[in-house]
């Protein structure tokens, strides 16, 4: 494409592709890539952890009955919700509740899901992580954990993503005397890599939220 030969082709306003007209017509296209997105002066927003598979591996084969994994869940959800609640854009937080969450998760089902709760805005998070140990000798052992915190917004009127994130944060941590085993110290130290990055995407939420523009009225 920086070629001159490039250059000096006709442009294209459209897509060629019959099929990317079957999913989304071009006139479709047009109209939502021209038009502009404005949120309510203050917003119910529909809260919903994306379904994985990874958080329980430090709790065991039943770990939905964990306390701790329960807190570490509650506790993500209320990292979130104390961030966004400090704008005065929102007036509301509410979780999306696990019955309203379909096993085949697609966006037309959960904006659905969002419209019945009658929010304005659907955030759908997700929180994964790996950790890397480091055994010494003569000195404790320590662990690295890596967490990567996804965010992506949704106004369900529109059906349009005004805003997407993809942190990651690290954490190193010590192995402590009170530390059962190693899988201990591991899973503290993705806990608090996970804390710090879904807290600094939900302060980047917050202050997309406050420099967007606001319907009138």
């Amino acid at each position: 494409m920086t070629t001159l030969p490039y250059a000096e082709r006709e442009p294209l306003a459209t897509s060629l592709f019959p099929s990317d007209r079957a999913v989304l017509g071009d006139d479709a296209v047009n109209r939502i890539l021209s038009s502009k997105l404005e949120l309510p002066i203050q917003a119910k927003i529909a809260l919903m952890k994306f379904p994985d598979s990874w958080t329980g591996r430090y709790y065991g084969s039943s770990y939905w009955h964990n306390e701790e994994y329960l807190k570490l869940q509650q506790g993500h959800v209320n990292t979130l919700s104390g961030a966004l609640l400090t704008s005065d854009q929102i007036m509301e937080v509410i979780p999306l509740p696990s019955l309203m969450i379909p096993q085949q998760i697609s966006i037309p089902v959960l904006r659905e899901a969002a419209v019945r709760m009658q929010a304005d805005l659907l955030l759908v998070f997700r929180v994964a992580g790996d950790t890397y140990s480091k055994y010494r000798l003569f000195a404790r052992d320590q662990t690295k954990a890596y967490s990567t915190c996804e965010l992506v917004l949704l106004d369900v009127r529109t059906g349009l993503v005004p805003f997407a994130r993809v942190l990651t944060r690290d954490h190193l941590e010590l192995k402590q005397s009170t530390d059962f085993d190693l899988a201990e110290t591991m899973r503290r130290a993705e806990e608090r890599a996970a804390g710090e990055a879904l807290k600094s995407a939900a302060e980047q939420l917050v202050t997309f939220v406050k420099s967007v523009r606001r319907k009138s009225g």
